[in-house]
């Protein structure tokens, strides 16, 4: 946006609060899905609008408008980001004892860390190959950031539609259930033991 389009940084955050706020308002949905439906779907439903958000934005042109381009896939991933991060941290503390839960809790983070500067790594190095491919055959500068930030954005969808099938295997269904019926059955015992 600021090296194509010439935003500032203001504008520049303002547009990428799209994205965020989207996520928030549907926080709290997406955590009564957890409970109702299961993890598993529910992170797949997230992996699925931002793959397809990410590979939306694919298609957006050298000279688009925010919102007649990005706009769309902005909310899309919003709304992904957090129907797949609740539940996952729904899913990765379910079934984890009481004493245990920092441990796994502090897991979580890093775990979230290194994913995303792995994939950081990996878009950066796709764009910057096909930026410097572009130039040297001949493209203007915005035409080689957005065909170098179009080949990232694609790598990045990508995975994160592989996600699908991969949560759908190993995300156990009823993990999230099971731990709350642990816990209400826990409950009358530490109460009469209290």
């Amino acid at each position: 946006m600021q090296q194509v389009l010439g935003y500032s940084a203001i504008k520049t955050g303002l547009a990428w609060l799209a994205a965020s706020i989207t996520s928030v308002a549907l926080a709290g949905l997406s955590q009564a899905l957890v409970t109702r439906v299961s993890a598993k779907l529910v992170l797949a439903a997230g992996m699925a609008m931002i793959g397809g958000g990410i590979i939306w934005a694919t298609a957006v042109p050298v000279h688009g408008h925010f919102w007649h381009n990005p706009a769309g896939p902005f909310f899309v991933a919003g709304a992904g980001t957090a129907f797949a991060f609740i539940p996952i941290s729904i899913a990765g503390l379910a079934g984890v004892a009481e004493h245990e839960a920092g441990l796994a809790s502090g897991l979580l983070n890093p775990t979230q860390q290194i994913g995303g500067a792995i994939g950081v790594a990996i878009a950066s190095s796709v764009a910057a190959s096909h930026f410097k491919t572009l130039t040297l055959a001949g493209a203007t500068a915005p035409a080689a950031l957005t065909g170098g930030f179009q080949w990232a954005l694609s790598v990045c969808g990508a995975i994160g539609l592989a996600a699908i099938p991969i949560t759908l295997l190993l995300v156990r269904r009823n993990e999230p259930t099971d731990a709350s019926a642990l816990t209400t059955e826990a409950e009358p015992a530490l109460a009469s033991a209290a």
